[in-house]
């Protein structure tokens, strides 16, 4: 049977992630550029993990201290006009990414930049539209 996690063993898995990721953050750092350049890399994407625990733990907080303003947010937040207002910021953003992508694809042909990048580009580009075409599809049968 799932047994869930207590409030103090959160905080107890939030402190060692912060401690993780700063230890990780460290050792990023101090490898630089050289020969395990890669090794760096990952270990600065780990870093991630201590301003994630420390997001987890400001929430925690914000939940104990102010409870009725977390309630109304979460009220807020399923409320229907706001998620029909959150879906038409997301298409006006997929349309701006759109031309951004295809100005992209064009700006890298004009530069005469690789081939591969402009294809890749346009099959970015092409994908978002069949995606868009599958899920209008999709929502049109299920409404």
């Amino acid at each position: 049977m799932h047994k869930r996690m207590n409030e103090k063993q959160i905080k107890l898995l939030c402190i060692l992630g912060i401690i993780a990721g700063v230890i990780f953050q460290f050792i990023g750092i101090t490898l630089g550029p050289g020969e395990l350049r890669m090794v760096s890399g990952v270990c600065i994407a780990f870093a991630a993990l201590a301003p994630l625990c420390i997001n987890k733990l400001y929430c925690m907080s914000r939940e104990k201290e102010f409870p009725e303003v977390v309630r109304q947010e979460e009220i807020e937040l399923r409320d229907e006009r706001n998620t029909q207002i959150r879906n038409r910021a997301k298409a006006k953003t997929s349309d701006f990414i759109r031309w951004i992508i295809i100005g992209l694809s064009y700006l890298n042909f004009l530069l005469k930049g690789p081939l591969w990048m402009t294809l890749a580009l346009l099959g970015v580009f092409i994908l978002i539209y069949l995606m868009d075409w599958r899920y209008m599809d999709k929502y049109q049968r299920e409404m």
